[in-house]
């Protein structure tokens, strides 16, 4: 009966309680040491590996493909692995956003280097590929810290990431083209 009496919470303080539980745990958020450089160097090895990989059209290219891809997906679950302990929650969009690449900056940043990388080695020059895998890996990892930088700003529109549809479609895409690399080689 009691509960019965009780007067209702006005819904506006109800809002406001929750912004600033909200702010507070944004504020107490920390990234893990070196988490952007790490990032940059497995997007660079990632752009590397797939650059030279490409280049020789062979089974031991696409098992150099596929290596890079596996370092960078090391690296990214570590990363991730290590953000949630040290923070004990999940931030919506951090994943997909800033670790995975899928913010349009980021996507940019990595095709950019990516075919930059694999026109420098097919024309035979390793020096620069080696330098567009870096500028790439440091382009990815400065997007990454501005995804961050604007999700401590203002989390809302920061914290929605990418639908199950457009990721699996993605996912999609990139399946049919390695079939496609595989069977046009």
């Amino acid at each position: 009966m009691a509960s019965m009496n009780a007067v209702p919470s006005d819904p506006t303080d109800d809002l406001a309680a929750a912004e600033a539980a909200r702010a507070r745990l944004t504020r107490s958020l920390r990234l893990p040491s070196w988490f952007h450089t790490f990032l940059g160097a497995a997007v660079a090895v990632q752009v590397a590996t797939a650059a030279y990989g490409v280049e020789q059209q062979s089974d031991a290219g696409l098992l150099l493909v596929g290596a890079g891809c596996l370092a960078f997906l090391v690296v990214a679950l570590v990363l991730l692995a290590r953000f949630r302990k040290l923070n004990g929650v999940r931030v919506e969009g951090f994943t997909s956003r800033a670790v995975m690449g899928t913010s349009t900056r980021s996507s940019l940043v990595h095709l950019a280097a990516m075919g930059a990388a694999i026109w420098a080695a097919f024309e035979g020059q390793p020096w620069l590929v080696a330098v567009a895998s870096i500028v790439g890996g440091a382009g990815y990892a400065a997007s990454s810290r501005l995804w961050w930088e604007g999700y401590l700003r203002d989390p809302a529109p920061h914290a929605r990431a990418e639908s199950r549809a457009v990721l699996a479609m993605g996912a999609v895409t990139l399946v049919a083209a390695l079939v496609l690399l595989v069977l046009n080689r």
